[in-house]
């Protein structure tokens, strides 16, 4: 099995900030000494995600997720371990040698996924640099696609033939399992062959950068598919992907806009042209998916498609989609039959961004581009259903009443009518973003006892910076006293940093506890306000809250020797005449044990 030593583990945790690493993904906004976002990991609307700097974990108080920088990166991208540990050295400069096998064959089959499209990208690139690919570079050049911009997007080629990529594939020994879910092949009567074959490649990159589908356009061939886009698979939902993210994420959070185009080219061009706040949809309608991913970078959202009858209609419908994403879209007017791509290689970037200054909100859209005429009284009906049976679906009752109030407002239709007319609709029952927020059926819960309580807040107290407080840990806070087996497991762990005298390093305790729970658990009692452990550290009266959770706990624990022994001399008893005299005995030491319970701590109070 494939290790990391555990120093590069270390230099890698300590080089890999928690803020940078999750910044990266999600909009976050400080509030105290932590910063909070919308969660990756679950729909919601109020931000829960937290993240503390100083002790560099993350905690959802949503979903119950938590962790390090590591598992972060683990859960967003589903890898495992080792390929976290190197997916973060390779963004922050530290090589990362393992030692044991590599053999991908032994790689879980979502890793041998991403690796076979990371291995595609590379075929249908070196196509596109040989001899065979002169023709698609002569081509892109044509469309304005510079040499440059070709590699940083990593447009390649993939070459007429039914098994290029499959014999590639097939000298790296990946398993049958992975190559049937790859989306990179199709299963046919002769055996699997390469789904994409003469056609101009456009990898697509999940938010961190790493290929997990294609966008394929014809090129030189008779088949009568313009486009070509890679199935989902085990690493790509087409709902939740945006092309180009990866690249554009930061000039989207630094202007606080996104411009959404509908095709490959059409953000290729634009990007190049130095319009760089912008995403694509990839093969797809837009989704409400997509709507939460930008809502975590920016509330201001344009549409630019094209400006044919075709792109009017998606762009309506995707405003309406934004719309009940949480977002108040507005929509780019471009010029009839032209797509971005067409416009800005042919008149320059300035028109395209005076459009985007001159865009409306999406019911002015809607109505300036409705076919009909709305002072037929059927056409009016009929834009009017239109309208209403989106808004009926826009969860956020604000929202709706502020809509109809415009659609009134434009229609010159009264605003009550509209609104009977409206609660008449029946609305589609979906899965809304509280049903996401319920804490996962997995979840491992903590029962708020006292007892729970006073272990929770031990082990995050553990954490700090105190000597007395540390040695009073070491010295009284035995694992016999944490009951709870999750608990338990945690502080196995902790104690194990404290008994090499250093300090629990938060990050370093995440890495070596054994199961998500341990995890969650973990990080909840270091960002929990409830547990207070930092208050009293700030209050400089850490040790009477250590003192009185030790208290409770040997209170509790020394309670259950007695009720034990005593159920034991009654059945002594019940067997002799005399009780056994060794358990009397026993039973009245524990009971000045715990008589004199508080003297042991004697020494801690006070200076």
């Amino acid at each position: 099995m494939a290790r990391i030593p555990e120093e590069t583990i270390n230099r890698i945790r300590d080089a890999a900030d928690i803020l940078d690493v999750v910044s990266g993904y999600v909009q976050l906004k400080r509030r105290g000494r932590n910063w909070f976002g919308l969660c990756p990991f679950h729909q919601e609307k109020t931000p829960s995600f937290s993240i503390n700097q100083q002790k560099q974990i993350f905690h959802c108080f949503g979903c119950g997720r938590g962790g390090n920088a590591i598992t972060f990166v683990m859960e967003l991208e589903k890898l495992e371990f080792v390929e976290a540990v190197q997916r973060l050295g390779e963004r922050y400069g530290i090589p990362v040698e393992l030692s044991g096998t590599t053999d991908p064959r032994r790689k879980a089959t979502v890793q041998q996924v991403l690796d076979l499209c990371e291995l595609a990208a590379d075929s249908y690139r070196k196509n596109l640099q040989g001899s065979a690919g002169a023709g698609v570079r002569a081509y892109l050049e044509q469309r304005g696609i510079t040499g440059s911009t070709q590699a940083l997007f990593k447009i390649g080629y993939a070459l007429p033939g039914w098994d290029h990529l499959l014999k590639a594939a097939g000298a790296r020994k990946f398993s049958h399992e992975a190559l049937n879910q790859s989306g990179l092949f199709i299963a046919g009567d002769k055996g699997p062959y390469d789904r994409f074959r003469s056609r101009i490649m456009f990898p697509i990159t999940n938010i961190a950068g790493r290929v997990v589908a294609f966008g394929g356009r014809v090129f030189e061939s008779d088949d009568p598919a313009k486009y070509v886009n890679s199935p989902e698979t085990p690493v790509y939902r087409k709902g939740e992907v945006l092309y180009g993210l990866s690249l554009t994420r930061d000039h989207v959070r630094e202007t606080e806009t996104a411009i959404i185009v509908e095709g490959y080219l059409d953000l290729i061009q634009l990007y190049q042209a130095g319009i760089k706040n912008i995403v694509a949809v990839s093969g797809t309608a837009l989704t409400e998916r997509h709507a939460r991913e930008l809502r975590k970078l920016t509330g201001n959202v344009f549409l630019a498609y094209d400006g044919d009858d075709a792109g009017v209609r998606a762009a309506v419908r995707g405003g309406y989609t934004l719309l009940r994403g949480g977002l108040s879209p507005r929509v780019v007017n471009l010029p009839p039959d032209l797509d971005p791509d067409d416009w800005v290689r042919k008149e320059g970037p300035e028109p395209f961004l005076k459009a985007v200054a001159d865009a409306g909100p999406l019911l002015e859209f809607h109505l300036s581009h409705f076919q009909g005429d709305l002072k037929e009284t059927g056409d009016m009906r009929r834009f009017l259903d239109e309208i209403l049976q989106e808004l009926v679906q826009v969860p956020d009752p604000l929202v709706r009443e502020l809509h109809l109030k415009k659609v009134a407002d434009l229609t010159g239709v009264d605003e009550r009518r509209l609104h009977e007319t409206l609660q008449r609709i029946p609305r589609v029952r979906v899965r809304s973003e509280e049903d996401e927020a319920q804490p996962r059926k997995d979840r491992v819960i903590i029962e708020p006892t006292r007892s729970n309580k006073a272990q929770l807040a031990l082990i995050s107290l553990a954490f700090h910076e105190d000597d007395r407080l540390l040695n009073l840990l070491l010295d009284h806070a035995r694992e016999e006293l944490f009951t709870h087996p999750v608990l338990k497991n945690i502080w196995r762990v902790v104690v194990t940093a404290l008994q090499q005298e250093t300090i629990p390093e938060p990050g370093g305790i995440m890495d070596k506890l054994s199961s998500d729970d341990e995890r969650q658990v973990l990080s909840q009692a270091l960002m929990s306000e409830g547990l207070s452990a930092d208050e009293a550290g700030q209050a400089g009266d850490v040790m009477p809250l250590a003192i009185d959770c030790l208290t409770l706990l040997h209170r509790d624990a020394l309670q259950r020797q007695i009720d034990q022994r005593r159920q034991d001399l009654r059945r002594a008893e019940q067997q002799a005449s005399q009780p056994p005299a060794d358990i009397v005995a026993e039973v009245a030491a524990l009971q000045r044990r715990l008589a004199d319970l508080g003297e042991q701590f004697n020494k801690y109070r006070g200076g």
